[in-house]
């Protein structure tokens, strides 16, 4: 008898520890993300010293771009966690929203207000519980004409260039920044129509180089006494001889838009005439083997949180994938159809 009750408090006790390692999971993702909050200072506001946290505006009835976006709810229910990464990612995705300078309508109609109380609802939720994203956001597939909405998804990086502060042999292709105005053609920029203006940013070995910037819209460039400098996407010019990108100098972080810092994984680059900077979306990933064969599809949720020159409509985004080899390694795993759902809250 006494052997029996001593299997039954022994049984007792393990499922109370079980039932506590459960509960203390579901919650801990978003103990992670509040404390984040808590301890990130905000971004200030172009033109002011602070940005004081503004109440979401009320919200009507939705009216988003039906040429752009179409209410659908996906066809797989995906499991999703929070990882350190994405935490970070949606910390500076709250920063630049409680931005005064941010518009309160953005591209196709998604409101200000709408992103935020996204962001809000996503940190309050339990990932662990697939169902839980289609009872609480609406999702809006990104419409494009390739094969059934998707979405060409390709990764992007930012290159380590060795560079000098002067014209050497060695270094001799200029990375400009803009001359504002009066800007010539791509070709006659080549051709050294900018030469002597002072708008050299720093001097590299080849136009390759240039040309991977270029693409990647940003580069860490390494001088040779060490010192390095970030530089982003400034502006593009196109015309005869295709286009060409200025640069100009940013922060010591890898800035989307040249506004907040970008997250590898987690921050990708749109078409800003359809996604809003600031949105949250939901990623059909294409998962390829090592011959670029397509195995499957992974879902993550990802932040709009850059532009890219190369990308013009929505049937383009690019992944950032982090700095120098291990991020070309990572860009060169993502090239491939998936689909895009913008969500917002459910109403």
């Amino acid at each position: 008898m006494l052997s029996a009750r001593r299997v039954v408090i022994i049984d007792f006790v393990v499922l109370i520890c079980c039932l506590a390692a459960i509960w203390g999971l579901s919650i801990k993702p978003k103990n992670e993300l509040e404390k984040a909050i808590a301890t990130v200072p905000e971004m200030p506001a172009a033109g002011s010293s602070a940005v004081v946290a503004e109440m979401p505006a009320p919200m009507g009835e939705r009216k988003v771009s039906s040429k752009v976006l179409t209410h659908a709810i996906p066809d797989t229910t995906p499991y999703l966690t929070f990882e350190a990464d994405m935490l970070q990612a949606m910390v500076e995705q709250a920063n630049y929203l409680r931005r005064k300078d941010v518009p309160a309508r953005g591209a196709s109609g998604i409101q200000k207000a709408e992103m935020q109380r996204t962001l809000e609802l996503l940190q309050g939720i339990n990932l662990l519980d697939p169902s839980v994203l289609l009872t609480t956001f609406d999702y809006y597939q990104v419409n494009t004409d390739l094969k059934n909405d998707r979405v060409r998804m390709t990764g992007y990086y930012t290159p380590v260039i060795k560079a000098s502060r002067v014209q050497t042999p060695e270094y001799s292709v200029p990375m400009l920044k803009s001359p504002g105005s009066g800007i010539p053609n791509p070709a006659a920029i080549e051709a050294g129509a900018l030469a002597g203006k002072g708008l050299e940013l720093a001097w590299l070995r080849s136009k390759k180089e240039l040309k991977n910037a270029q693409l990647q819209g940003n580069c860490l460039i390494e001088f040779p006494d060490g010192e390095r400098k970030h530089f982003g996407f400034g502006q593009s010019v196109k015309g005869t001889g295709g286009s060409y990108v200025f640069f100009v100098e940013v922060d010591n972080q890898v800035l989307g838009c040249g506004t907040f810092p970008l997250t590898a994984r987690y921050s990708i680059a749109v078409d800003l005439r359809y996604i809003p900077l600031g949105a949250t979306l939901l990623a059909e990933l294409p998962d390829l083997d090592a011959s670029g064969k397509l195995k499957g599809y992974t879902y993550r949720i990802l932040f709009a949180q850059d532009r890219g020159g190369a990308i013009l409509d929505t049937k383009r985004m690019d992944l950032y994938c982090g700095v120098g080899q291990k991020g070309l390694q990572e860009a060169r795993k993502i090239n491939g159809l998936g689909r895009l759902w913008v969500l917002l809250p459910k109403q």
